[in-house]
């Protein structure tokens, strides 16, 4: 007997640990901190689009045109609602296409310089300033104007400056001055064309009373009259990236002789008629 014993023991205990290694590893199996199967990546949420800092806080020029972005600075000829404070220089050059038949063949005539400056106030209100200068004549105009938009594309404005009339020559012989105030009520029309801004402007040119010197004598003009004539004009204004602006415009001019041509015909109270064009940049 006790051969057999010894036999089937080993056998015993094959058996025995058949049934308690399956055990184990069942029991291993479910345990996740044991487990050697890779965790199943999932897929992160998309990230959600940035909001736009214009939505948030949109800017002061948020929904207008980029003529109205330019008028808050303000343009010369367009009417403009400037912002306070906002300030426009000018610089500029007109010529005047004056029929030498009109004035006994004298045809030298050279562009005039100008400037002008434009001040917002606020409320639709600017001051204005112009100077221009064409060698024996120079006029000098400040005031103010008041722009509204009524509607749409549409834009109207008031304007009224005053100032001085100065033509001087004392060169080839001559020793001449002239002398008188000048004051210019303006009406314009502006409509928005894209990223152009149309302006129809009308002028009335008012001035009085004239002192004349010549040599050493004062005096004054014999047929002078306070009404020296008006201007129509069309002024095209091209903006910029920067909101600089260049423009151009083409008008006629219906004056007296002596506001024209003042040392050829100081006593002549006649009205003629010639074109203008003038072109520049504001700043």
């Amino acid at each position: 007997m006790t051969p057999h014993r010894g036999a089937l023991a080993p056998l015993l205990a094959a058996a025995l640990m058949a049934r308690v290694v399956p055990a184990h590893a069942a029991e291993a199996s479910l345990d996740p901190s044991g487990s050697f199967a890779q965790p199943v990546a999932t897929a992160a949420p998309a990230p959600s689009p940035p909001t736009p800092v214009d939505a948030i806080n949109p800017g002061p020029d948020a929904g207008l045109s980029k003529i109205q972005q330019v008028a808050k600075k303000g343009f010369t000829f367009f009417p403009s609602v400037q912002n306070p404070g906002a300030f426009r220089f000018t610089l500029g050059a007109y010529y005047d296409a004056i029929d030498p038949a009109v004035v006994y063949g004298f045809n030298v005539r050279v562009p005039q310089v100008s400037l002008d400056a434009r001040y917002g106030l606020g409320s639709g209100w600017s001051l204005k300033g112009h100077f221009n200068s064409m060698f024996i004549t120079t006029e000098l105009l400040l005031g103010a104007s008041y722009a509204w938009h009524p509607a749409g594309k549409w834009s109207l404005e008031a304007t009224f400056t005053a100032g001085a009339y100065l033509g001087k020559l004392g060169q080839a012989g001559f020793d001449v001055v002239l002398l008188s105030p000048e004051y210019r009520p303006e009406v314009a029309l502006g409509y928005e064309l894209g990223n152009v801004a149309l302006t129809l402007r009308g002028t009335l040119m008012l001035m009085g009373p004239e002192t004349v010197r010549v040599g050493d004598t004062w005096g004054s003009f014999d047929n002078s009259n306070a009404f020296v004539g008006h201007s129509e004009m069309l002024f095209v204004e091209n903006t910029t990236s920067s909101n600089s602006v260049w423009y151009f415009g083409v008008g006629s001019m219906t004056t007296r002789a002596y506001y024209a041509m003042w040392l050829l015909f100081p006593d002549s109270p006649s009205l003629f008629t010639y074109p203008r064009v003038v072109a520049g940049y504001e700043f």
